[in-house]
């Protein structure tokens, strides 16, 4: 039966796609996302009608009621981002919004697809600080394509050094990093201090501080590497990664429980949260992961992640 239903209203929605009154467009696409949320490729399209029909307010308002339904959705994000950067004229404000739609997908192993439009924004801007911080920023944690993040990090270290070479300093050899070097990256604001470091009042380049933030990406690159080679079998048997009312097979359920199960023990419950949130798009239908989710953030202290959980389990899903 909700397979049925979802083909009605696919087919109401390819009705929509050919008319150009906003007000049947928006009450099929209402409708049909009140029903199915995690869809985010609609979300997408309606903002594409929105954007086409009416004004750039209107726009923005699909996408925020979009990132609401499906906060945890890299996609989603990279067409927000993306229309963010063909309709505001302040950078400030399009940066923000990256910044955002990382802190929620960032740990996500294909968010790569928003690192390159991130990147692709500031490669527009001219802005070197905010590219450094960028690139050791995209060394923290593993993505699809880190390895090659690695090599256009070590592209900008190498330009920077050519550039300090000219200017007459040297680099020293010896080794910077510290045990307390080590302590204070996982310190908020680390980075940007060490990028904030690169360049002295007058905006040239301090050639030990160059050093340092080459030590610190080097670091974050081979812990993500290893722990790259730990998650790669677990992400390449996701075959499904969006929502859909079709059931999934038991080797997609299996991989989800193992997958979950070698997050937890990693220790790091921001990104068991956000792998969570990640595995209930494809899994919202089965009951069994929202109350595991919400039995391990009880049972970490977070009462209000799991209460919110299971407001939308039962609200919306199972």
């Amino acid at each position: 039966m909700p397979v049925q239903c979802m083909l009605s209203s696919i087919w109401l929605l390819m009705f929509a796609f050919f008319q150009n009154d906003i007000r049947v467009i928006s009450l099929v696409y209402h409708t049909f996302l009140l029903e199915f949320p995690l869809c985010h490729g609609y979300w997408i399209k309606y903002a594409a009608h929105k954007a086409r029909l009416c004004t750039y307010d209107d726009v923005v308002g699909v996408y925020e009621q979009a990132v609401q339904a499906v906060p945890h959705c890299t996609d989603l994000w990279v067409s927000y981002c993306g229309f963010a950067m063909s309709a505001y004229e302040d950078p400030a404000l399009i940066r923000s919004l990256f910044e955002r739609a990382m802190s929620l997908v960032g740990k996500d192993y294909l968010c790569y697809h928003l690192w390159d439009k991130y990147i692709e924004f500031e490669n527009s801007q001219k802005q070197l600080i905010q590219l450094a911080t960028i690139y050791i920023n995209v060394l923290k944690f593993p993505t699809k394509k880190l390895h090659k993040y690695y090599g256009s990090f070590k592209k900008l270290v190498t330009s920077l050094e050519q550039e300090v070479t000219l200017c007459g300093a040297e680099i020293s050899s010896g080794n910077l990093y510290t045990s307390e070097a080590m302590e204070a990256e996982e310190s908020e604001g680390y980075i940007s201090s060490k990028v904030a470091g690169l360049f002295d009042q007058g905006g040239h380049l301090k050639p030990e501080a160059l050093k340092q933030y080459l030590f610190a990406g080097e670091r974050f690159y081979q812990r993500s590497s290893e722990l790259d080679k730990e998650i790669c079998g677990f992400e390449a048997s996701i075959k499904r990664p969006f929502f859909h009312v079709k059931p999934l097979d038991d080797d997609q359920l299996e991989n989800w429980n193992l997958y979950l199960d070698f997050v937890e023990k990693n220790g790091d419950f921001d990104w068991a949260v956000k792998l969570y949130e990640r595995c209930l798009i494809p899994c919202a239908n089965y009951s069994e992961f929202w109350i595991r989710y919400a039995e391990y953030v009880d049972a970490k202290g977070g009462r209000e992640i799991a209460n919110y959980a299971l407001g939308r389990a039962s609200s919306c899903f199972v």
